[in-house]
């Protein structure tokens, strides 16, 4: 017998036992996570919303005490976005508003279906649909740009149940298959439909197609095009550019921003159509890079409302990584 292939199945087999435990601890959190969604989804259809959000905040804090993990992300991209602008106070407690934010936000959503178009109307106001309608009128859908700021849920609702626009949306799913039913039946009780992200391409191309509105949110950690985001590169998707470029689709930027009462504003920005050039990958960099320029902007405005909980710089460009392991 071969040793060294001995020595593999032996660390191979002492290794199945460590699987099978982080395979049955992922299932049990899964199955925790579900049971605490469907319990707020059952409460909050049945509580008013000033005391949904009195709920909120309370949660909010107490995620914020009990997430250790999530603190150190936070205060982490925190302290990359604006240096020492920020005390360490600071921080601290603009931290805990982002905690507090989506917890209010996670409560709107579980409640969701409980709202009538009356309530939306009530909680959002729109401004700039002009935007929206001239993208319209070119008869090539409408690729809508967001980010996982303020209530981009309650946007969707808005723009389905009280404008009667045709809304898709390109979402990833939860680890948890159980709870990706859940979130994805509120979201479409909404009226608008989900395409999971990653196999979304033909189903988005599709709905551009019969002139329909997609939503992306492209403010997440990936690693197809490095583009600035507070002063250093961030990996990013390019999906939109890519989208854009293949169907001629107008690109609207959009962001729904909580007030301090709680209510909405629902800003749509002037569209922009992306004109190839002959060279694709400058156009995609380019597009990505106004967008999240964009989203920025936003960001900078209410910082609170941004999920900084979200390693949004983990991904580093090719030659930062050959740069670190070669001085390594």
């Amino acid at each position: 017998m071969d040793r060294g292939n001995g020595r593999h199945a032996k660390s191979v087999n002492a290794l199945q036992p460590v699987q099978r435990r982080a395979g049955i601890l992922k299932r049990m959190s899964g199955f925790a996570g579900r049971m605490a969604l469907l319990g707020l989804h059952y409460m909050a259809k049945r509580t008013p919303l000033p005391v949904l959000y009195r709920m909120g905040e309370r949660l909010g804090r107490l995620a914020y005490r009990l997430s250790r993990r999530y603190r150190t992300v936070a205060d982490r991209n925190l302290q990359m976005a604006y240096g020492e602008s920020l005390s360490d106070g600071e921080r601290r407690r603009l931290v805990e508003q982002v905690f507090i934010h989506f917890a209010k936000s996670l409560m709107e959503f579980l409640v969701g279906d409980g709202l009538s178009p009356d309530d939306l109307r009530r909680m959002v106001t729109l401004v700039g649909e002009e935007h929206l309608q001239w993208c319209v009128q070119q008869g090539k859908g409408t690729l809508i740009i967001t980010a996982h700021y303020g209530n981009w849920e309650i946007a969707a609702r808005y723009l389905t149940q009280c404008k009667g626009y045709v809304l898709n949306v390109v979402a990833r799913d939860a680890d948890d298959s159980a709870t990706t039913l859940l979130v994805n039946r509120i979201r479409e009780q909404g009226g608008y439909r989900v395409f999971p992200r990653g196999q979304a391409v033909r189903a988005v191309l599709q709905a551009l197609k019969r002139n329909e509105l997609v939503a992306l949110l492209p403010d997440q950690n990936a690693g197809d095009v490095f583009v600035p985001f507070f002063g250093r590169l961030a990996g990013t998707v390019a999906g939109p550019a890519l989208l854009a470029l293949r169907s001629g689709a107008p690109i609207l930027p959009v962001f729904c921003t909580r007030q301090p009462d709680n209510t909405y504003l629902f800003e749509m920005l002037p569209p922009f159509v992306v004109q190839p050039s002959g060279d694709k990958e400058r156009d995609v960099t380019e597009t990505m890079a106004h967008i999240t320029a964009l989203i920025e902007q936003q960001v900078r405005k209410h910082p609170s409302q941004w999920l900084w909980l979200h390693n949004r710089w983990k991904t580093r460009p090719p030659e930062e990584v050959y740069a670190t392991s070669t001085a390594s």
